[in-house]
């Protein structure tokens, strides 16, 4: 089995990836999801919201992890 913290780190890892594969052209795609497709926004846009929920998401793991550590301490 594949420890968490190393999972995340795969993750990441992929996250990066298929960012990097994206060019300026497909960034600046047209995009309708998860938006309504009137709302004339990117496929910028959502990459941009995937990646701030991702940083959300990682805070909360480690703000978790730093409570359970301080809890077993």
């Amino acid at each position: 089995m594949t420890r968490p913290l190393s999972w995340l780190r795969d993750l990441r890892t992929d996250w990066l990836g298929a960012l990097s594969r994206l060019t300026e052209g497909d960034l600046d795609k047209p995009s309708a999801y998860p938006w309504p497709a009137d709302a004339a926004l990117t496929t910028a846009h959502p990459a941009g919201w995937v990646n701030a929920e991702l940083m959300k998401n990682a805070a909360e793991i480690g703000q978790l992890r730093l409570l359970r550590t301080a809890s077993l301490a």
